[in-house]
């Protein structure tokens, strides 16, 4: 293999090894603000400070987006590509997408407790 896919695999390691903390710590915020009331501030209460979290977890599942769009040209490049775009898809595709998805999906959970996430307290 050439220099060039030595690179690229590490690039791609290292961006999907240092974003599986953020995906742990976005699907771990919202666990937190509800068991852990030490560190609610005083004048909260746990339904708004539950609701405020959801915007921590919008704020990782954007980072989780930036750091996969800096590998997708590697795993998924526009135009022709080679046969080492095809072996970097091979190894890496699903974990990509595994990251991509998360991140996607811990965007939309964040935006819901963000906004919604006090009523749901709340009412229960």
């Amino acid at each position: 293999m050439s220099e060039w896919i030595d690179k690229s695999r590490n690039a791609i390691k290292s961006s999907l090894l240092t974003t599986l903390p953020i995906v742990v710590a976005a699907i771990l915020i919202p666990f937190i603000a509800l068991n852990i009331p030490s560190l609610m501030p005083e004048s909260e209460t746990v339904a708004t400070w539950f609701q405020r979290c959801g915007a921590i977890v919008v704020t990782l599942a954007v980072w989780i987006e930036i750091k996969n769009n800096a590998i997708s040209g590697y795993i998924y490049p526009s135009g022709i590509s080679t046969s080492e775009y095809v072996v970097l898809k091979k190894d890496y595709g699903l974990y990509f997408n595994l990251i991509k998805w998360s991140g996607f999906i811990l965007a939309i959970i964040g935006t819901l407790i963000w906004g919604y996430g006090d009523i749901l307290l709340q009412n229960t």
